[in-house]
């Protein structure tokens, strides 16, 4: 099965090449294409922008990779005599026999090591010795661990069988112990330690663990290897496609061009619905967009004619969501019997509410960073850009400001109603913060207090109808066969992005800057951010208005679209 993807021309031989984690990952037909443009029948074609991003991808992963080498053992633990001994794989032409040298000599500490066989091979970013002996021994056994920016766990009332901690500055030395931790699995990082535990077991040197250091860099995560090598198993059985399809690392893919050339040749299907979304139709054997128009697939066959038309979006009946109470603050809904162009129903009901918009900001290993409100008419930050963090001073700040404006609207009897775009990252950093701080007390710059809430207080909101998912308001009103995020959905609404150029990954990397520039860089990475995250917040209070008018200017579901 992998007789295609394989090989490279070397002259006029095809020599097999090893099968790589990457390999195993993402599109699978990126890596033929990848094998292909040695022999000059593939052009790669990168813009500026991606170039840039692989670029910055790549700085990040080698300072998280230094970062954790760095703080990796150097002395024995007090009153042991286990030395954690250690070789740093550096030569990349030779990194295959430095890495087999020091699992011969019984180093504890691999650091940046490559394994091969020849039908797989791996480099990872580190091998532990886990047994308790000192040197070369018949008995030793190693666990690869990979260093990643994702988040590699998350809390669990209940311990997960084999998921275990044990402290990077101990690795090699100490046993890991149980935690209230589960697993949070990425494909490429699983593959990595799939594919290395594999080759240690050919050497006879398989520990049965796996490890991850994620965006907690002081620690790494252990699960039994039993994990993961079931879905490398899978990811080497699934045949390799001959042909493109469309997946979500399309639109950052040096072969996105060619391919999309060919599916828009065919019309397949994958055009509106990538990767496992065509499965069910395909069954059908329904294999294009112009097969799909003209099935009896009701708003999926609508969605099809309507991208064939070059149309993005269609309204559902108004019925179905215009009447949605969370749409009204709370109000049952009332139509008047007359609208004048771009006017609001319901004026006199929304004329007494207190709404505001609420967007965050979190870096991956900091937390968040910055909470932004627009009450409609002020837009207020709520922030933290001190070098070492304050604790979440800077969220238990928002709180109190928050439950304060609504305290106030009960008083004078108004509904209050807190919205935000897509909630998943709020609710996580809130319950977050209040689980880590909950209770503490911070002084204000104004001599005033900021409390932060207990869990129980921050889950008896999230789960009100104070709290709003104007999302889910999008999801329930309109059909897509493009993004239905904000960036996509605001200028639908009218509105107008003034950072077009930022988004969740440039504002990491700004946030870094603020925090670690100079005085101007700081500033002005500052300044940035908060412009950035007040548009989130008034595209949020744009898409709600714009759907309360019945979402103008798409065509409803209904429409004949004359795509022929």
């Amino acid at each position: 099965m992998w007789e295609h993807e394989g090989c490279e021309a070397v002259g006029t031989t095809e020599v097999a090449a090893p099968v790589t984690p990457a390999d195993l990952t993402g599109c699978r037909h990126r890596r033929v294409l990848n094998r292909a443009v040695s022999s000059g029948r593939v052009s790669a074609e990168l813009t500026s922008g991606a170039v840039i991003d692989r670029a910055v991808g790549r700085c990040r992963s080698r300072w998280r990779r230094e970062a954790v080498a760095a703080a990796l053992p150097r002395s024995p633990r007090f009153g042991e005599r286990l030395v954690p001994t250690r070789v740093d794989v550096t030569d990349d032409d030779t990194a295959e026999e430095q890495t087999l040298e020091a699992l011969a000599a019984g180093t504890r500490l691999i650091v940046g090591g490559r394994l091969a066989d020849g039908a797989l091979a791996c480099d990872i970013d580190l091998l532990v010795r886990t047994d308790s002996g000192s040197g070369p021994a018949t008995d030793m056994t190693y666990m690869p661990v990979a260093v990643t920016g994702h988040t590699v766990s998350a809390k669990t009332t209940t311990r997960s069988a084999g998921v275990r901690v044990v402290d990077v500055a101990v690795l090699g030395l100490a046993r890991p112990v149980p935690v209230g931790l589960k697993h949070r699995s990425t494909p490429v990082d699983s593959q990595k330690v799939a594919v290395a535990h594999v080759l240690l077991e050919v050497l006879g040197l398989g520990s049965g663990d796996v490890g991850f250091i994620g965006a907690d860099l002081t620690q790494c995560l252990v699960i039994p290897a039993e994990r993961v090598v079931p879905g490398l198993v899978r990811a080497l059985e699934a045949p390799v496609p001959d042909e493109p399809t469309r997946v979500r690392e399309c639109g950052t893919c040096e072969f996105h061009n060619h391919c999309r050339a060919r599916l828009l040749q065919t019309g397949d299907l994958s055009l509106m619905l990538p990767g496992d979304r065509a499965a069910r139709w395909r069954e059908r054997g329904i294999d294009t967009l112009a097969e799909l128009a003209t099935a009896d697939g009701g708003e999926t066959s609508a969605l099809a004619t309507a991208w064939l038309a070059g149309v993005g979006y269609l309204r559902r009946p108004l019925r179905r969501w215009i009447v949605r109470t969370d749409l009204w603050c709370g109000h049952p809904f009332r139509m008047p019997e007359r609208l004048v162009d771009g006017e609001v129903p319901m004026a006199d009901e929304l004329a007494d509410a207190v709404e505001i918009d609420v967007d965050m900001e979190a870096h991956p290993s900091r937390g968040t960073f910055l909470w932004g409100t627009f009450d409609g008419s002020v837009y207020r930050s709520f922030t933290d850009f001190g070098s070492a963090g304050d604790g979440g001073r800077h969220v238990a700040s928002f709180w109190t400001w928050l439950s304060a404006r609504r305290a106030a609207a009960a008083r004078e009897g108004r509904a209050c109603r807190v919205y935000c775009y897509s909630q998943q990252g709020e609710n996580h950093w809130l319950r977050h913060y209040a689980g880590r701080y909950g209770g503490t007390t911070y002084p204000l710059d104004d001599g005033r207090e900021a409390i932060m809430p207990s869990l129980d207080e921050v889950n008896e909101f999230l789960a009100s109808d104070h709290w709003v998912d104007v999302f889910g308001l999008v999801r329930t009103a309109v059909a897509a066969n493009s993004s239905l995020g904000l960036k996509a959905m605001a200028p639908l609404a009218g509105f107008t992005f003034s950072q077009e150029d930022v988004d969740g990954r440039v504002a990491v990397g700004l946030f870094e800057v603020a925090v670690g520039g100079d005085g101007a860089a700081a500033s002005a990475a500052q300044r940035t951010l908060e412009r950035y995250n007040a548009d989130d917040c008034f595209a949020t209070a744009a898409v709600r208005n714009w759907l309360r008018r019945g979402a103008p200017g798409i065509p409803a579901l209904s429409q004949p679209l004359d795509w022929v």
